[in-house]
């Protein structure tokens, strides 16, 4: 059993893990989401009838336990498209998600060395040799990660800057290298209204579930604007648009 008094032993797992999480939380503006990848082409939404807000922006998370999992940021509340445009943007975004082979590996490889290699060293040999053989692994994870972003930038839509902003952060932050796979498909830009998205991809309990949310938020958001406002029609309009894909 652990000796609580060794607790400190693990601050810079601790520090790390937090990191992490504040890395992978999205702070976003009322009218959008986080579309989460579930499998097989499949979507499911970090999203909630009664969402957490800070300064008027919901706060969302991708899976913690699943770093291997993109997330992408959309609008909702807009008219949804025909067909021929909703089949071109999902083939489009699952062309990127077909290439995140190698960067889903990176991002398992970064979160086993750092939550569970790390602490099972420090209980096995202690905090300094834990720290030393852990680093030893992580960092040439990280520059093989920098490599494997600039050798598939065009494959992940990166341009130049956006590269070394992402080598940047992982190199000065190695607890970030776990979110690598959503760190990319986050500055994914997504023309689609996000729910009309969901709908189309999702698992029909998932569907369901999201449709109910999302039905409550947006007669949330009626309530709350003026009705000489004409964004109030576009609302309910788009409420019966919700309705009606139940």
């Amino acid at each position: 059993m652990l000796d609580p008094t060794h607790g400190a032993d693990y601050t810079i797992w601790i520090v790390a893990a937090l990191l992490y999480v504040s890395d992978a939380a999205k702070l976003l503006p009322p009218r959008q989401l986080l579309l989460v990848e579930a499998g097989r082409g499949r979507f499911a939404a970090a999203f909630s009838a009664t969402p957490y807000t800070i300064a008027g922006r919901v706060l969302s998370f991708a899976p913690l336990l699943l770093p291997y999992r993109g997330v992408f940021v959309a609008s909702w509340g807009s008219a949804w498209t025909d067909g021929a445009r909703l089949r071109k943007a999902l083939e489009s975004i699952e062309r990127l998600r077909s290439s995140l082979g190698g960067a889903r590996v990176l991002g398992i490889l970064g979160f086993v060395l750092l939550f569970a290699v790390g602490p099972a060293l420090t209980l096995w040999l202690g905090t300094t040799a834990a720290i030393i053989y852990t680093a030893a692994a992580l960092y040439p994870t990280v520059l093989v990660a920098i490599a494997y972003l600039w050798w598939r930038r065009r494959a992940l839509r990166l341009t130049t800057g956006r590269s070394v902003g992402l080598s940047l952060e992982i190199l000065v932050c190695p607890a970030f290298l776990p979110n690598l796979v959503r760190k990319i498909t986050a500055l994914e830009s997504i023309q689609t209204d996000g729910a009309q998205l969901l709908v189309a991809t999702a698992a029909a309990d998932v569907k369901t579930e999201f449709l109910s949310r999302l039905e409550s938020r947006t007669e949330e958001l009626i309530e709350e604007t003026d009705p000489e406002d004409p964004a109030q029609a576009d609302l309910r309009a788009y409420l019966a648009t919700v309705r009606g894909a139940r």
